[in-house]
């Protein structure tokens, strides 16, 4: 038999490269198992870590929920339930696996807690979805429908009351100026009758020739003739024989003094002419430049911005009807009316020109005092011809006469009473104007005083002053947490001062505000809407009632209200919305706020009701006395019923609630506000929001054993082929799965 046996040879090789084809086909089949072992331990993976967050998430705080609608993760331990969760479910799914082909093992598991919901942008965002749908709908048939049919008139009167506001201050200025001018005139006018004494007038008595009665300058005319003639006599006798000495030095020093006290007069009187008459021109023109501002102001009155809320509003769809209120042309014609408080140009010119003829006609009554003066020297020593002394007597006597009668005496022919009439014809209303204003003025005293007996309270209220210190604590401790966020002024004086016309513009500027927050609105629902709508439904407003025997007549300190009434938790929107961390301080400012809006609406009815009265300033006047009046009638009412009809023209109620949802939106939505929101919820819940996650970042880690070629699966992972890691003859797989509330 050989050894090499070609038939024998042959079936060899044929097993051989059998075996070949095989490994090669094995290896192939084989990575391939145990890449779709790695896939579907991918997709296992994933699955029950999104399963595990979700339900780790479900452990909300159910307190958070009911009471403020709110989520955020309870205070167990997230890492327990993640991983017990996991761990279960791995259970279950093992012991259901007929043919355990993956055989997963979970490895490790963590969690990670973010974005607590003491964060403003988590809690806007809560509230965001909280209210989204509710918000619209409530706000725009309770609050917006209201409003819609009083657009157009109050429109008209925010723009009359801000403009006549204005000129009423303008006005006051330019008459202030025009009577320091006429003042400065009579100033420098008097001191011409002063030493005009020394000068008397044309037909008055010259004297009865007496030396010893000089105490004019017709004297010194009169007694001239008869001083110079016994002088004359003197001159040539001995000085033991002269007979008139005495005489004599009498005549000169009465003369003498009369000389001298023209001259201090008019020296006087010149210096005040000439510094007064200048101001007084200064003063004409800075009236005219005011008399121009005024014409600016009314011609720009038309073009405010603050309209576009108000015409937006006119304009929009409401669900509750497009009747307007039809008042608004009659206020509009009061503001047409505003040019009558506007000075001819011809008056100033007139004012004008008397200024200059005044400093002419005080120019002659100088020269001829001073021409008088000059022949002093000449009258004491008798050189002065009798004639030409007279003549300079009557033109002296002539010309302060002259400026006396058109500038000093009382009667047709004045021309400073005659400019004084002219101001006078068009300030026949300014009397029973500031009569007006001076009874606005105290009755918005009495408002001040009404709000101040609210506000007084914090200095008795010591028990609930505790609650507000452990609220100001927890503010400040979510201030801390959102440093980074805006900050915003807290709460402003709820006093509404003593000036009735800046209350007036005040109130009218709230409305301007509220209308454009209405306007913002109609283009969509904003962060603010839903916030405002927020805290009214899930924040508790104080009990108005409880004022009652405090406001009442009579009134006063701490008899008559109920202390528990002022606890933090009983007005709880009231310091979200102003933030006075004392038992007080948010009523005051909610009530002070209530009086500005009613002092609007009533001042709207004030112009109505008053336009008949002709003079605008008058008009606005009589309103805001008819604003801050009913204005207060509207705060007892308020607390007595806890609503108020709308507007005499408007017969619909608004609650004290209502009014908080006004303000709640015209304040807008800020840092502090969020914060004090915040911090309500902690005093009522305990619960420390800024260390309550709403966010879950889950990681897991499962493996599974590699069946075949470990090696080639741990290369393929190097070099990024296979995701997740080969660690021996292992395959791990790291899923993160994310979820917030």
């Amino acid at each position: 038999m050989s050894f090499f046996n070609r038939e024998r040879g042959e079936r060899g090789a044929v097993s051989v490269f059998l075996i070949m084809i095989f490994a090669v086909v094995f290896a192939f089949v084989s990575i391939f198992v145990d890449f779709a072992r790695i896939s579907a331990l991918q997709a296992k993976a994933e699955m029950l870590a999104h399963a595990a967050s979700r339900s780790v998430m479900s452990t909300y705080d159910p307190q958070l929920l009911e009471k403020y609608g709110l989520f955020a993760f309870g205070e167990t331990d997230a890492n327990y339930l993640m991983s017990k969760v996991l761990q279960t479910q791995f259970d279950t799914l093992n012991s259901s696996e007929s043919l355990p082909i993956v055989n997963a093992e979970l490895d490790s598991s963590s969690v990670e807690l973010l974005r607590p919901l003491g964060t403003y942008a988590v809690f806007e965002q809560q509230i965001r979805e909280q209210m989204k749908y509710k918000a619209p709908i409530d706000f725009t048939i309770e609050i917006v429908n209201r409003f819609k049919p009083m657009s157009g008139m109050m429109k008209e009167a925010s723009n009359t009351v801000d403009l006549l506001g204005k000129l009423q201050k303008l006005y006051e200025r330019r008459e202030a100026k025009l009577d320091d001018m006429l003042d400065k005139q009579t100033r420098a006018s008097v001191q011409v009758e002063k030493f005009g004494i020394w000068v008397p007038r044309a037909g008055g008595s010259a004297g009865d020739g007496e030396p010893e009665d000089i105490s004019t300058a017709a004297d010194v005319a009169a007694q001239y003739g008869e001083y110079a003639r016994k002088l004359e006599e003197d001159r040539d006798r001995e000085p033991l024989e002269k007979m008139y000495t005495l005489e004599i030095g009498r005549y000169r020093s009465g003369a003498s003094r009369v000389f001298d006290r023209l001259r201090d007069g008019n020296r006087e009187a010149g210096q005040l002419h000439r510094e007064l008459l200048p101001e007084a021109k200064r003063l004409l023109n800075e009236a005219r430049e005011i008399n121009a501002e005024m014409k600016r102001i009314i011609k720009e009155a038309e073009e405010r911005p603050a309209q576009n809320g108000y015409n937006a509003m006119a304009h929009a769809e409401s669900t509750g009807g497009n009747d307007m209120l039809s008042g608004g042309e009659q206020i509009d014609q009061i503001r047409r009316r505003s040019p009558e408080l506007i000075l001819p140009e011809e008056l100033f010119t007139d004012f004008e020109h008397d200024i200059s003829r005044q400093a002419a006609d005080y120019a002659k009554t100088d020269a001829a005092v001073s021409s008088f003066l000059a022949v002093e020297g000449s009258v004491l020593a008798a050189a002065c011809s009798e004639g030409g002394l007279f003549s300079n007597l009557e033109r002296m006597r002539s010309e302060v006469g002259g400026y006396a009668r058109n500038y000093v005496d009382s009667g047709a022919g004045n021309l400073l009473e005659q400019n004084r009439r002219k101001l006078g014809d068009h300030r026949s209303s300014d009397a029973e104007r500031k009569a007006t204003e001076k009874k606005a003025a105290t009755k918005l005293k009495e408002a001040g005083n009404l709000i101040g007996q609210i506000s007084g309270l914090k200095e008795k209220l010591k028990e609930e002053q505790k609650q507000f210190d452990q609220l100001e604590a927890y503010f400040h401790a979510n201030r801390e947490v959102n440093s980074h966020s805006d900050s915003a002024k807290g709460g402003k004086d709820a006093d509404p001062g003593a000036d009735p016309y800046e209350a007036g513009g005040e109130a009218m500027e709230g409305m301007d505000s509220l209308y454009g927050g209405f306007s913002g609105l109609l283009q969509g629902m904003t962060d603010n809407c839903f916030q405002t709508e927020y805290i009214a439904s899930y924040f508790r407003f104080f009990d108005v009632s409880s004022l009652k025997g405090l406001l009442k007549k009579g009134g006063a300190g701490k008899e008559g209200v109920i202390s528990a009434a002022f606890t933090a938790d009983r007005q709880e929107v009231e310091y979200i919305l102003y933030g006075f961390h004392n038992p007080a301080g948010n009523l005051a400012a909610a009530y002070g706020e209530i009086f500005t809006l009613r002092l609007a609406i009533r001042t709207m009815e004030g112009l109505v009701k008053n336009a008949s009265k002709g003079n605008p300033l008058l008009i606005l006047a009589s309103a805001l006395l008819y604003g801050v009046e009913n204005a207060i009638k509207d705060l007892m009412d308020l607390t007595q019923k806890g609503s108020l009809e709308l507007s005499d023209y408007l017969k619909v109620q608004f609650s004290y609630r209502d009014h908080l949802r006004l303000f709640l939106l015209v304040h807008g939505r800020n840092g502090n506000r969020l914060s004090r929101m915040l911090a309500v919820i902690r005093m009522n819940t305990g619960i420390a929001t800024e260390e309550r996650a709403t966010y879950l970042k889950g990681s897991v880690n499962v493996s599974s054993p590699l069946w075949f070629l470990p090696g080639v699966a741990k290369a393929m992972s190097s070099a990024g082929v296979l995701s997740g890691r080969v660690e021996g003859s292992r395959y791990v797989a790291s899923k993160q799965a994310d979820f917030s509330y």
